[in-house]
């Protein structure tokens, strides 16, 4: 096994705590369409996916086509909802700036959501210039693309980089990619993660340990 040389991390779930927040707003959203679910239904549902995925899905759901303001008003009230609730997940911060290895973002989040919930949340400085999104690559997680671009830009092997993710899409993306994934055990179960191909853990400050640091 190569040295570890990179740290590729999601962001939603895993650098910020931002899943309860959009989940909570899109079950609130279903219910204009006459669809009613709770915000760990929406989780279950589109918990590490595009936002395109949630749009096909109440589409199918509610049997028409949504309304043309129902996107727009949906990334405005999680961007409200960010403003006031967002936190980083605990212990992310002083794991960050303790690190010596570089770092990326890697998420399925709109470009400007996904660098606007780590400026909200103080984590951009850590990560400014290495934030790639879905919209860069051909397909969102779980395909593999969006973690073989990432480690590309980073100039690195995948064998010499680890994923951090917390979404089951997320670390089928990785399996997928061919590199070891760490899933934090919050939004998935711990035998979700393993069935999955991660190696679960229940908090950042196990990271250093894990990753022989």
């Amino acid at each position: 096994m190569k040295q570890i040389k990179c740290i590729i991390f999601d962001c939603d779930g895993t650098l910020v705590d931002s899943e309860p927040l959009t989940n909570k707003v899109i079950a609130e959203m279903a219910g204009d369409l006459g669809i009613q679910m709770t915000w760990q239904e929406a989780t279950r549902m589109w918990g590490g996916k595009t936002i395109d995925a949630v749009v096909y899905g109440m589409r199918e759901m509610s049997g028409k086509d949504l309304p043309d303001d129902w996107v727009p008003r949906l990334v405005q009230k999680v961007s409200d909802a960010y403003k006031h609730d967002l936190v980083p997940m605990e212990g992310i911060s002083d794991f960050l700036s303790s690190l010596s290895l570089d770092t990326c973002v890697a998420s399925n989040g709109r470009p400007g959501h996904v660098e606007n919930s780590l400026k909200i949340t103080g984590l951009y400085k850590y990560f400014e210039g290495r934030v790639y999104t879905a919209s860069e690559v051909d397909n969102p997680k779980p395909a593999p693309d969006l973690f073989l671009y990432a480690a590309k830009k980073m100039g690195f092997e995948k064998e010499e980089c680890v994923v951090i993710e917390d979404s089951i899409p997320g670390v089928t993306a990785s399996v997928r990619a061919g590199i070891r994934v760490l899933g934090l055990v919050k939004m998935s179960s711990r035998q979700e993660l393993l069935e999955a191909g991660a190696e679960p853990f229940t908090n950042m400050r196990q990271l250093p340990n894990l990753l022989g640091l």
